[in-house]
């Protein structure tokens, strides 16, 4: 276990969880194995979002036997590789973002806080309270966001 409570994958105890519930699931015979089209289903039922080609790119890797089948460690690295891709993908969209706002590419310079609150109040409309978060935030008190400000504020909300 690492310090942030996740596996030698980089699953958490909860996602570890969750993918042994959703293997099972479809494990009907408890081979220890299931097939490439039950690992869309439990992809989907995991709420990962994925296109036929990742689908397939997936089993051919943990698939390596070419038996059509995929046991459980292979599931699970699976998991933890498309949580390793999601997570780089999240982090290009938050500095895309945290860029379009002001700040600059390399994660440098910040964010005008007023310029986020009317931006989040009245361009998106949102009724989260964007004050009191980033009150809570914005470490210095300087009504500037840097980046890691920002990718906790983002991280916050969901």
């Amino acid at each position: 276990l690492t310090m942030s409570g996740e596996d030698a994958d980089g699953l958490t105890k909860e996602e570890e969880a969750k993918c042994w519930e959703a293997f099972s699931a479809f494990d009907k015979d408890s081979s220890g194995e299931i097939d490439a089209n039950e690992l869309r289903i439990v992809l989907e039922m995991m709420g990962q979002k994925t296109t036929e080609e990742e689908i397939f790119r997936m089993i051919a890797e943990a698939d390596a036997e070419n038996t059509g089948l995929i046991k459980y460690e292979q599931f699970k690295k699976v998991i933890a590789d498309q949580k390793k891709t999601q997570s780089l993908t999240n982090e290009e969209d938050t500095l895309d973002a945290f860029v379009s706002l002001g700040g600059l590419p390399n994660g440098e310079g910040s964010i005008d806080a007023k310029k986020l609150i009317q931006i989040i109040k009245y361009d998106f409309e949102m009724t989260i309270d964007i004050e009191k978060l980033i009150e809570d935030i914005d470490e210095d008190g300087s009504g500037e966001i840097e980046y890691d400000e920002f990718r906790n504020l983002l991280s916050s909300s969901d």
